[in-house]
């Protein structure tokens, strides 16, 4: 069973390949689901200097996902998360 520690963990993994502004933006979406809506999603196809993921839900709402997302500025597409950081 994967702990919502070995999941973080996983997810800064995919984060730390990314373009340093959209992966900022990526975490900080995983701290906003987990520390205002239990949510918890998994991070996954990250590019080497990209500003996308796919993500699936692990646990919690797919709204808490998609409102903070966008709250944050994130573009939702399907089950892939677009940043374009400027």
């Amino acid at each position: 069973m994967t702990t919502h520690k070995d999941l973080f963990n996983h997810n800064i993994e995919q984060i730390n390949k990314l373009d340093t502004g959209p992966g900022s933006m990526f975490k900080a979406l995983i701290n906003i689901l987990e520390d205002f809506s239990n949510t918890y999603i998994r991070y996954s196809d990250a590019q080497a200097d990209g500003y996308q993921l796919s993500y699936s839900l692990v646990e919690g709402e797919e709204d808490s996902v998609l409102n903070a997302a966008e709250l944050i500025g994130i573009k939702v597409i399907g089950n892939t998360l677009v940043c374009h950081y400027d």
